[in-house]
């Protein structure tokens, strides 16, 4: 997927796709953050099952968010795993694995339950807020919250070539196989696997510097004030609506505190 499909994504017709970019923004990151401090495991889930249906509204294919979640899921698992054997007092079950045993605890499960949905939840939301806005709008609305423009700018750049080097590592693995790569043993995939990861981070290494080489010969200077992206306030019904949405994200986080 390049810039442009994803942009194509996010410029739907949806009413989501149209609210304002700096609400949706400070809004599903207000949801991220809270996503990520929870410690109820039902408020998490309901927090999931609101992002479930805010995508389902997006009128988008769930296999675009089924892509997205595949390898924040594995992940999650590992997580899931690690705590599960590593965290608590309370034993489930033993798992003998020859001359040692691994035991299972109670606290890691329900720990790891939970950090599995704060992952989900979390990069569900991020994946609902990509899907319904444009990259320029989230990195302007950023701006104008006064985040520092280098950032904003760096932010920007990574977005914008971080396609340019999946294509030239998915160039670069055609060309491996076409040498019968496959046909090795895993070791030599291995090792080729390494090659090719530490030619792309060559390749990546000299491309960013000709690139900043050229921004520089452009003028660019990143003290520079850029123009305003946002010519018009928000509008005051999208203003009502976002304290309306923020009102139980506030009341999530008061209730998660002192229960």
């Amino acid at each position: 997927m390049d810039v442009t499909a994803t942009d194509r994504i996010a410029d739907g017709k949806t009413r989501l796709h149209r609210m304002d970019g700096r609400v949706k923004t400070i809004l599903f990151l207000a949801a991220i953050v809270v996503a990520t401090i929870l410690s109820h495991w039902y408020l998490l889930l309901g927090i999931w099952l609101a992002a479930i249906v805010l995508y389902h509204s997006l009128q988008l294919p769930w296999r675009l968010l089924a892509r997205r979640l595949y390898i924040p899921f594995g992940i999650a698992w590992l997580v899931l795993l690690d705590l599960l054997f590593t965290r608590g007092a309370h034993a489930l079950f033993t798992l003998p694995a020859g001359p040692v045993s691994f035991t299972a605890y109670r606290e890691g499960l329900l720990l790891g339950l939970l950090t599995m949905q704060r992952i989900m939840a979390a990069v569900t939301l991020g994946s609902i807020l990509s899907f319904s806005t444009p990259m320029i709008e989230i990195l302007e609305s950023m701006r104008s919250f006064k985040m520092p423009d280098f950032i904003v700018d760096l932010a920007a750049m990574m977005y914008r070539y971080v396609f340019v080097l999946e294509e030239t590592a998915r160039n670069m693995r055609r060309s491996q196989l076409s040498r019968m790569s496959a046909s090795a043993s895993w070791l030599r995939q291995a090792s080729d696997t390494g090659r090719v990861a530490g030619n792309l981070l060559t390749k990546s290494l000299d491309r960013s510097t000709m690139i900043y080489k050229a921004m520089l010969a452009r003028g660019y200077d990143e003290d520079s004030a850029a123009a305003a992206f946002f010519t018009r306030p928000v509008p005051a019904p999208e203003r009502k609506l976002g304290w309306m949405i923020a009102a139980p994200l506030a009341a999530m986080v008061i209730f998660d505190l002192f229960h």
